[in-house]
């Protein structure tokens, strides 16, 4: 793998973003019951810009290209950090790129004396819960739920992500 350079994202890297998600998406056509997401919409670069805005979105880039990103959000209710989304680009999944991103956000979160991050994810796929897992990720159990992240597996379901396949994750700091 040649070197990967981790860096806040800026407002530039917005309109690059999208098309990163739609290749990382490309795994999701071998899951059966989910092949439909390849094809789901994507976060708009406008969308992204509020994050890179706030500070709260890294990008990898190699060869002065981008492939790949974390979209996170502060929580100052919980005080902690959520993964928004989490993409590497199809050809480059599996290098350690993703890890690379997710250590960026948890210095970050360090730094800003989070307490924890969160995020939700699909069950049982290797390059979702698992991989989180193998993070430090712990998996939620309903009771364990804040509102918020009630509320955030509510509104996937009601846009369509199965129920039964998603749970939301968390991890101390």
């Amino acid at each position: 793998m040649s070197d990967v350079l981790i860096r806040l994202a800026q407002m530039k890297d917005a309109p690059l973003l999208p098309e990163i998600e739609i290749s990382a998406g490309e795994a999701f056509r071998t899951i059966p019951g989910l092949e439909w997401i390849a094809d789901d919409d994507v976060m708009s670069a406008e969308h992204h810009e509020i994050y890179i805005d706030e500070g709260t979105v890294w990008v990898a880039e190699m060869s002065e290209r981008l492939v790949g990103f974390i979209t996170t959000r502060l929580e100052f209710d919980e005080n902690t950090l959520h993964i928004i989304e989490l993409s590497v680009e199809s050809g480059q999944q599996g290098q350690g790129i993703g890890r690379k991103l997710f250590e960026a956000a948890i210095q970050y979160a360090s730094e800003q004396n989070l307490t924890g991050m969160t995020l939700t994810t699909f069950r049982d796929l290797a390059f979702n819960e698992a991989f989180y897992q193998k993070l430090g990720f712990q998996t939620l159990e309903s009771n364990e739920l804040s509102p918020r992240l009630r509320d955030i597996l509510t509104a996937e379901a009601e846009n369509g992500l199965p129920a039964e396949r998603r749970c939301a994750m968390s991890m101390p700091l």
